[in-house]
C-alpha cells in the first residue's frame, strides 16, 4: 500500500471507520520492560499516545488521566512510565493556573536494562 492511502478499520477494530489510532510495535510489545508494566500503566500509556496524536511532546492533565483510571492509579502509572523510561516530564505544573503537565515520549525503555 502506498503512502497516504489508509486502510479502513475492520468492524472488530471499532465502531468508526475513520477513527483515531496509535502505533504499538511488535518490538515494543516483545520488550521485557514493556511486558513488566502494570496493566493500568499500559492503559494510561496507550491513552497518552492517542492524546498526543503522533507528537513527541504533549500536555496531559491528571483530570484527563483520571477519566481512564482512578487518580491514585494514574499517579502511580506516571511514576512507573517515567522510572521505566517510556516518558519524561518536560514541565511540572503545581496546579496553579490550571496548566497541565507536559510530557515527552522517550526511548530510554529500549536502552535501559530490564527493570
Amino acid at each position: 500500500m502506498s503512502r497516504g492511502l489508509k486502510a479502513p478499520f475492520k468492524d472488530y477494530e471499532g465502531i468508526k471507520s475513520k477513527d483515531k489510532h496509535i502505533r504499538l510495535t511488535k518490538s515494543m510489545m516483545d520488550n521485557e520492560n514493556f511486558k513488566k508494566l502494570k496493566p493500568a500503566t499500559v492503559k494510561v500509556y496507550m491513552y497518552m499516545k492517542l492524546w498526543a496524536n503522533g507528537e513527541k511532546e504533549f500536555d496531559y492533565s491528571k483530570t484527563l488521566g483520571s477519566k481512564v483510571v482512578s487518580p491514585m492509579t494514574f499517579t502511580n502509572a506516571i511514576k512507573e512510565l517515567i522510572e521505566k523510561g517510556f516518558i519524561e516530564r518536560v514541565y511540572f505544573s503545581n496546579g496553579g493556573g490550571h496548566k497541565p503537565n507536559r510530557y515527552a515520549f522517550s526511548n530510554k525503555w529500549i536502552k535501559n536494562p530490564t527493570f
